[in-house]
């Protein structure tokens, strides 16, 4: 199974990846139960926003593994976090059977909701080992936050998007079952500037070419304006965290 022809946008979405988007809430990471973890794999790693996260909360003696396929991605990850990385795709993981207590999934799963990488996972995981899929979504309730996902989504095409619902399958598949799933606000503190790089950190929007990239860099200037918010050093982002916990069984 090769990757995804738009996750390779990544490979030139680095730094508007880390400047753009946000990291996740600590009662996300505290609901994991990590302390019982002796081995970890944080798949779909990006540049490490997630992964970071379990390096502070894991104890000094648990094994953490990022897994990104996208060697530009896990360069920068590399550069950010003393951890092991394996730049490999989803369904080819040389870990053993069994041998992992959890699999996390950060802003990741809807890239590889498919048999092989789901029947990677589950070998992976020892029985009654969890699967945490997490997802940082833009809160389009904020109607300037609606107008930039409308600006961003022209461009999807048939791009995997958590949006879609198309990976919720996992949630009836018999070889996990869901134990608890969390919503929560996600207000993003972060300077206007990046405003522009999280739009750039959009898969199908960061390959465009630069003519294109600008006009929609103007676009988001005048959304941020008509927002009140075009003179602002900071302003606050909006997301919604999702969390879902499934255990092995």
């Amino acid at each position: 199974m090769t990757l995804n022809p738009t996750a390779k946008n990544y490979r030139v979405a680095v730094a508007a990846y880390e400047a753009g988007r946000p990291s996740y809430p600590a009662e996300i990471v505290a609901a994991l139960s990590l302390q019982a973890a002796r081995c970890v794999v944080d798949l779909g790693a990006g540049t490490g926003k997630f992964t970071r996260l379990l390096l502070q909360h894991l104890p000094a003696t648990t094994r953490l593994v990022a897994v990104e396929p996208v060697a530009e991605m896990s360069a920068k990850l590399a550069q950010e976090a003393k951890v092991e990385v394996i730049n490999t795709r989803a369904d080819a993981i040389d870990l053993a059977t069994g041998s992992v207590d959890l699999v996390t999934c950060a802003q990741a799963f809807h890239w590889f909701d498919n048999e092989a990488s789901v029947a990677e996972i589950a070998r992976l995981l020892r029985p009654g080992g969890t699967l945490a899929l997490v997802w940082n979504n833009r809160d389009d309730r904020a109607p300037w936050v609606d107008a930039l996902s409308l600006m961003i989504e022209k461009y999807a095409g048939d791009a995997p998007r958590q949006r879609t619902g198309h990976w919720r399958w996992i949630l009836k598949d018999p070889r996990f079952v869901l134990e608890k799933e969390i919503v929560q606000d996600h207000p993003h503190r972060m300077a206007r500037r990046d405003v522009f790089e999280r739009v750039a950190s959009t898969s199908y929007v960061a390959n465009l070419p630069a003519a294109e990239k600008a006009a929609l860099r103007h676009q988001t200037d005048d959304i941020l304006r008509e927002a009140g918010l075009g003179d602002a050093d900071e302003l606050v982002f909006p997301y919604v965290t999702q969390l879902f916990l499934l255990k092995r069984t």
